[in-house]
């Protein structure tokens, strides 16, 4: 009896901490599918922005990033979009800067490099597809929380009965900002090869 008492304890000890990794886990989670919800509801507004422009014949290449859009851009990030953060404004000001040095580097490309897919949902179907994808409950989610940084891992289902070895992994990184967990990124696939974090259930 001693010894189950003091089991009891120690299990009571130790699942505060268990239990408080897994909402902030949860929590994470949230922020993307919210994220998603938000961007299915106001899809028109992130679509307004013309963020690059053609400057050959009928608005074809060679391409550029026009930066007074992309500042307005960073402007409604910042006051309408709570999922996001200063860690993500500045990815895409990197991500904007690659795609302006690749239309320099290839001018007559005919594909706008970074605009060719739906950037924020991070494929190229309907936000509602998206949606069912990334949500779908036969999905594995895994976080992996180090310090003030976390990446969502979700490993979607390629058919019925998936294992896995053959489903499709995307990450999804997150940085902590005035104690708020909020993406720091796009979604984007991986290859992954680190020992995988802890489901959530």
């Amino acid at each position: 009896m001693r010894q189950f008492i003091l089991s009891v304890f120690i299990l009571a000890l130790i699942t505060p901490a268990g239990a408080q990794l897994n909402t902030e886990q949860k929590a994470i989670k949230k922020v993307f599918t919210d994220f998603l919800k938000f961007y299915e509801g106001n899809e028109k507004t992130f679509n307004s922005f013309r963020l690059y422009k053609g400057t050959g014949e009928e608005n074809g290449p060679p391409y550029k990033i026009q930066w007074k859009e992309a500042e307005r851009y960073f402007a409604y990030l910042r006051t309408k979009v709570p999922f996001v953060g200063e860690a993500y404004i500045s990815s895409e000001r990197k991500d904007f800067k690659f795609y302006d040095s690749c239309y320099k580097a290839d001018p007559q490309e005919e594909m706008p490099v970074g605009f060719d897919y739906d950037r924020w949902g991070g494929g190229q179907e309907s936000i509602e597809y998206m949606i069912k994808w990334y949500t779908d409950p036969a999905n594995i989610y895994q976080v992996k929380i180090t310090g003030n940084k976390a990446v969502l891992r979700i490993g979607a289902v390629l058919w019925e009965g998936s294992t896995e070895e053959n489903r499709s992994w995307s990450i999804i990184p997150f940085v902590k900002e005035k104690g708020k967990w909020k993406m720091a990124a796009n979604i984007s696939p991986e290859d992954y090869e680190e020992t995988p974090a802890t489901p959530l259930q």
